[in-house]
Formats: C-alpha cells, sequence, structure tokens
C-alpha cells in the first residue's frame, strides 16, 4: 500500500470515527444528558463498533464515484434490495399493534414500506457517491453539505421524539452516522493536518478501549443510558448478541414435589356459610403516585382516595410486567410473566377455577382492537361471555347491569371489568381539565376513570354486594410520563411503570393501609383463598390474606421481555413442547431484541434493583430520597445493593426450576430436553 493511498485510507476511518462519535454525543447533548467520563469511554467504544461498517460503506462510495454508470447504479439496485429484505422484518414490527395485525390489507401496506426504504436507500447511496464527483464546485459542495446536515437533524429529531420502540428507530443512527462521517470526510480529506484527525481519532479509540480493561468505567449505573442510547441499541442488536448455552431446561436431578393443591385455613372474618362473590376491578395504566394527586386545583382521583379509607390498601404493591397481559395473567393465575409464557398449554385462571363455585362468570371488557384479540379470551377468561363496550361509562353501565341481574335472580358471581381511559392515546374531557400538554390530558383521563369508579363502588355499597363479595382493584401497570424522554408502557421497570395502586374490599375486612410488600401475582391466591378453592402447588404466590400487613421487606419482583406484537398474539401456546421451540422461547425473554433490553426488578422496602439482563449492568434506588428514581446509588449503599442482586439471582433462579419442574410434571417434556 502506498503512502498516500495509506493517507487516504486513514483519514477515511478517522473520519468515520469523528462522525460517529458526533452523531452519538450530540444526541446525548441535545437531550441534556450529563455525560461522565465513564459514559464517555462506554461510549467510544461502542462508536468503535459502528465506526466499522461507516466506514465501509463511505469507502465504498468513494470507490465507486469515479466508476462507470453501470457500477454505480447497479451498486445502488443492490443495496435497496439489501435494505428492502433487512425491512421486511422491521415492516412486520410496525405494523404488529392489535389494530395491524388484523388489517385485510396489511401485506400491501408492508410491502409499500419495504418499497420505500429501497427508494430511499438508493436514493441514499446516490446522495453519498454524489459527494465525490470531480470535479465539483465550491457552491455544489456547499448545498451538499448543508442538505446533509438537514438530513442528519432530521434523524436525530426522529430517534430524539420517537424513543418508545426502538427497534425500527435505531436503524437511523446507521444511514445518520454514514452522512456524518461522510460531512467530516469532505472537510479534512484534503487538509495537510490530517495527522491531528487521525491522532484524535486513534487518542479516542484507546480511551474506548482502555474503558473495557477498567471496572469503574465499567461496572457503573451509566450503562443504562447507553441502553436508551441508539448506538447502544444497534451495537448490541446486530454485533453484540449475549446468551449462553447453559440455561438447561432438563428437570433430572431437581427436588420436584408432587403436583398437591394447597388448601388455606378458611378465613377467620367470613363467615362459613355466606355468600361469596368476587368483583375484580382494574384500569389501564394508573401509575400509583397519580392517586391523591392535585392537578389544576383539582384532585385527580378523589373516589379512588376517598374509597381506599374505607379498604385494604396495599402501599407497597408493584406491577409483575409493564403491559396488560402478562400483568392481568399473573394477576388471574398467580404465575410470574416467565412461567406464563413457558408454561406448557394454558394454565388455569381465576375464572377456571371458579366456574364451578358460582352461579355467573361476568366479563365487561373495552370495545378496543387489543380486547378482541383472541388471545385475551383464550388465556384470561376462556368460557366467559364477554361485553364490549366503547367507554369507561358504558362499562360501568354494563356491569351495573349484569350485577342488578344476577342479584334479582340470586346468583353468586366472578365479575372483571377493565377501565381504559388512561391509556394512550390521552385526551382532554371537558369536565375534568388538568390543564395544558400530554401528562394533564392522561391526568383528565385517569379522573373521568376515578369518577366510574366512585360510581361502581356505590352502586355496590347501596345494593349489598360489599356485605358478601371480595372486590379486588388494581391498575395492571403504570406509565411513563415522560420520564427518559419517554411516554406509554413497556420498556422500563422503574416506579413510575411498575408501582400501582393495589387495594381490597368486604364489609368484614378491617380497612386500613398495608405496607407490605406484594405484587400483582399475589391476587390468584388471595381470590381463590376467599372462594375456598384450593391454590395450586408450584406457585411462588401467596393469599394476601395470609401475609404479614406490616412485612415491608417482602420482595416483589418485575419482568420485561422483547415480545410484543404478533410475535405474541400468533405464538404465545407452546404447541409442540420440543427442544427448539422452547429454547427459542426462553431466548426470546433473556437476549435483547428489537430494541428492548430485557430486565428483571427486585423491589424491597425503599429500595428497588433494576437488573438489564444482555448488558449484565444492575441500577440500584432509593425510592424514599429518589422517588423519581433517576440515581443509582450501590455505590453509597453497597451492602444493600449486593443483598438485592443476591435476592434476585435466587428468584431468577427458583423460577427457572419452577418451570423445568413444570415441564416434566406436565408429562410433556420430551427427552430430547435431557442430556
Amino acid at each position: 500500500m502506498s503512502s498516500n493511498l495509506a493517507k487516504r485510507v486513514l483519514t477515511l476511518w478517522a473520519a468515520s470515527y469523528f462522525g460517529c462519535a458526533g452523531f452519538v454525543l450530540g444526541e446525548l447533548v441535545i437531550r441534556g444528558e450529563s455525560i461522565s467520563m465513564a459514559l464517555l469511554a462506554q461510549l467510544l467504544w461502542l462508536v468503535l463498533l459502528v465506526s466499522l461498517p461507516v466506514f465501509g460503506v463511505v469507502g465504498a462510495a468513494w470507490w465507486v464515484a469515479p466508476a462507470r454508470g453501470t457500477v454505480k447504479w447497479s451498486s445502488a439496485v443492490a443495496l435497496a434490495s439489501l435494505a428492502m429484505l433487512t425491512a421486511w422484518g422491521h415492516s412486520d414490527f410496525l405494523l404488529s399493534g392489535p389494530h395491524w395485525v388484523a388489517h385485510p390489507h396489511r401485506t400491501s401496506l408492508r410491502l409499500i414500506l419495504v418499497a420505500l426504504v429501497g427508494l430511499a436507500t438508493g436514493a441514499g447511496w446516490t446522495w453519498l457517491w454524489l459527494a465525490y464527483r470531480s470535479p465539483q464546485g465550491v457552491l455544489t459542495r456547499a448545498i451538499w453539505l448543508l442538505v446533509s446536515v438537514l438530513v442528519v437533524a432530521a434523524c436525530s429529531f426522529a430517534i430524539i421524539r420517537y424513543r418508545a420502540y426502538d427497534y425500527s428507530i435505531a436503524q437511523l443512527v446507521f444511514p445518520a452516522c454514514v452522512l456524518c462521517a461522510a460531512v467530516v470526510h469532505s472537510l479534512v480529506r484534503a487538509w495537510r493536518h490530517w495527522p491531528v484527525v487521525l491522532g484524535g481519532a486513534t487518542a479516542c479509540l484507546l480511551f474506548g478501549l482502555g474503558s473495557q480493561l477498567d471496572a469503574s468505567l465499567t461496572a457503573t449505573g451509566e450503562r443504562e443510558t447507553i441502553a436508551k442510547s441508539r448506538v447502544g441499541a444497534l451495537a448490541r442488536l446486530y454485533l453484540l448478541p449475549r446468551l449462553g448455552d447453559d440455561d438447561e431446561l432438563s428437570s433430572g436431578g431437581l427436588d420436584c414435589p408432587q403436583r398437591r393443591p394447597v388448601v388455606q385455613e378458611d378465613l377467620t372474618w367470613a363467615a362459613p356459610d355466606a355468600r361469596r362473590n368476587v368483583i375484580v376491578v382494574t384500569v389501564d395504566a394508573l401509575r400509583q403516585d397519580v392517586v391523591g394527586m392535585v392537578a389544576n386545583d383539582r384532585p385527580v382521583t378523589p373516589e379512588l382516595s376517598r374509597w381506599t379509607t374505607s379498604g385494604v390498601s396495599f402501599e407497597n404493591a408493584t406491577s409483575t410486567y409493564p403491559a396488560t397481559l402478562f400483568a392481568v395473567g399473573s394477576a388471574f393465575t398467580g404465575l410470574s410473566p416467565a412461567e406464563l409464557y413457558l408454561f406448557p398449554g394454558l394454565p388455569e385462571t381465576i375464572f377456571t377455577r371458579s366456574v364451578a363455585h358460582v352461579d355467573r362468570q361476568i366479563v365487561v371488557l373495552p370495545d378496543v382492537s387489543w380486547f378482541r384479540l383472541p388471545i385475551v379470551a383464550e388465556l384470561l377468561v376462556r368460557g366467559v361471555d364477554i361485553d364490549f363496550v366503547p367507554t369507561d361509562q358504558t362499562a360501568t353501565a354494563a356491569l351495573i347491569r349484569r350485577l342488578r341481574d344476577a342479584r334479582t335472580d340470586d346468583a353468586t358471581v366472578m365479575a372483571w371489568i377493565h377501565y381504559y381511559a388512561p391509556h394512550d392515546p390521552y385526551r382532554e374531557h371537558p369536565n375534568f381539565r388538568m390543564g395544558a400538554g400530554k401528562k394533564n390530558a392522561y391526568l383528565s383521563e385517569a379522573a373521568y376513570s376515578d369518577r366510574e369508579l366512585g360510581r361502581l363502588m356505590r352502586y355496590l355499597e347501596d345494593d349489598g354486594w360489599l356485605n358478601d363479595s371480595l372486590v379486588v382493584f388494581f391498575s395492571d401497570h403504570g406509565e411513563a410520563l415522560g420520564e427518559k424522554s419517554y411516554w406509554g408502557h413497556h420498556v422500563y421497570l422503574n416506579g413510575w411503570m411498575t408501582d400501582v395502586p393495589l387495594v381490597l374490599w368486604h364489609a368484614d375486612l378491617t380497612p386500613g393501609p398495608r405496607t407490605v410488600g406484594v405484587g400483582l401475582a399475589d391476587v390468584a391466591p388471595t381470590v381463590l383463598h376467599f372462594l375456598g378453592l384450593p391454590i395450586p402447588q408450584g406457585i411462588a404466590a401467596e393469599s394476601l390474606f395470609t401475609l404479614n400487613p406490616e412485612d415491608a421487606e417482602r420482595s416483589s419482583f418485575a419482568e420485561a421481555f422483547p415480545i410484543r406484537g404478533r410475535e405474541l398474539f400468533d405464538r404465545f401456546r407452546l404447541d409442540q413442547l420440543d427442544d427448539a421451540s422452547i429454547r427459542d422461547r426462553l431466548r426470546q425473554i433473556r437476549v435483547v431484541n428489537k430494541g428492548y433490553e430485557p430486565k428483571i426488578a427486585v423491589t424491597q422496602g425503599p429500595h428497588r434493583l433494576i437488573h438489564h439482563q444482555a448488558a449484565n449492568a444492575s441500577l440500584f434506588f432509593d425510592r424514599e430520597t429518589d422517588p423519581g428514581e433517576e440515581r443509582d446509588v450501590s455505590a453509597s449503599n453497597p451492602e444493600r445493593a449486593a443483598l438485592l442482586r443476591e435476592n434476585l439471582a435466587m428468584w431468577q433462579e427458583e423460577q427457572l426450576r419452577r418451570i423445568r419442574c413444570r415441564l416434566n410434571l406436565n408429562g410433556a417434556e420430551p427427552e430430547s430436553l435431557h442430556p
């Protein structure tokens, strides 16, 4: 290689590295993120991984520019075809919501999206090699640079604004980095001080590489910012898959107990011969900290706040999963989300177990596409006739009508109503104006649902249902309202996503707050205990009636998988329990996929520890001193952080043991699972 060629190649690499680094760091600066030395070191390491393919693309454009037209256009077609093949999987994800799964023109829409990606790729490739045309005037070069900078700015805006499901958004990192690298290269390639550029890039590279050898730079809570970073998502998505092959599912050698149900002692506060009904009231996406909140000089949840004083309120309740299906699934089965996803067939629920013990089962759900998916009726309420209603107001009316009919016929019931209003998209209700902005629109929705809860509770009290019914109220999960630049649910396990209200009512229950740590999975054994029904053995959840009400140190656990959309809706059940399908399921909940970072969390007293499984990094928060969970305090309380890490590891190990035993005990585990 001649010295001139070496100079050109090294300058191109330095420009590629600086282009990627500038884009990634610029994104964090625009978002207002603080950049510590540890975070800078980690990002400079990840930039290396992304800069290598960027270097290849920009170098290829440089090589193609002086070639004949046939070569140029053939390369454009080849790249566009490759992009279209990649985009096919992305289009499936983008059209994976409940509305799109059953859309009659879904395939046509996917083809249109793929074609647009192909056109954009071909145009982008053409634009790239235009930078290296010769000759090129000053005005032409200036126009090219200006348009390129505007495109990069548009990519940055999209990445910062639309961060919710970043699998597809993360792909903008690559073309933006390519353009940044081309811009930098066009500015420095003729500069006689090119060794300065190369030296700077090399110094940054060595700092990034050195960070991998320094524990103080890698074992840090800053890793979460990297997990949020699009370059981090892209690098892990394509370059850093992490999954060992030691996830052995054979139950051979394990102490798997006989599947005998647990029969709890009858409740001392409930007459043994009294009627027993259960009415489950759930609300979508209601955060715990919204309960009792005041906005625009008016309370957001006056009804829930008032009724909580007459019930048993669990102040340390957490959701098991930041999305409805697994959260409510846990509450109705007593299983953790991973057990639910890896359950052989369909598990028993409070509805299937109580069908022979109550006269009627009543379900009222929102008439939105998600709740009409077959998976909801198959998994949660098998065999039950469902009333689908358009609003929370009509939901209240429908349940009251069904309960009045049951009371007239002296029939016992198992009922479930789900209020949907706080779920996005948020809109302001005229009677509940909380102010301008998206967050206040959410509070308006919460206030509207609260009014309906109050209307329902007044009916239950007036018609005598509270005298012989256990009423269970909880939110399926919380909601991000701009925390970490995020709106909605899924993805995170911080308090604003997992801390939820949980309240029980019965005329014979002693009202008051309970500080014991509980999770939504504890709802199922509670309902079965109240009805006098056996609780399945092999679940970690416990009846709330058997817990020490002041045991604030009892741990609760939560999970978040990179599983959603059609992948979840179409493949929830394990149709064939062979080795490959089970391992595939286990892999799905353990590794980064489509931009989702799989997480598990433990909450114990005032502390919460969130573990990023793919990055193998933990964040430790003190909920009392830092309610927003913004600062990792593991360095100031290492003993407590280590205790929660050990607690979480033991829980996950026990969870996997239950999964292994359940597969074996159901007689469905094939011999191929044994070593």
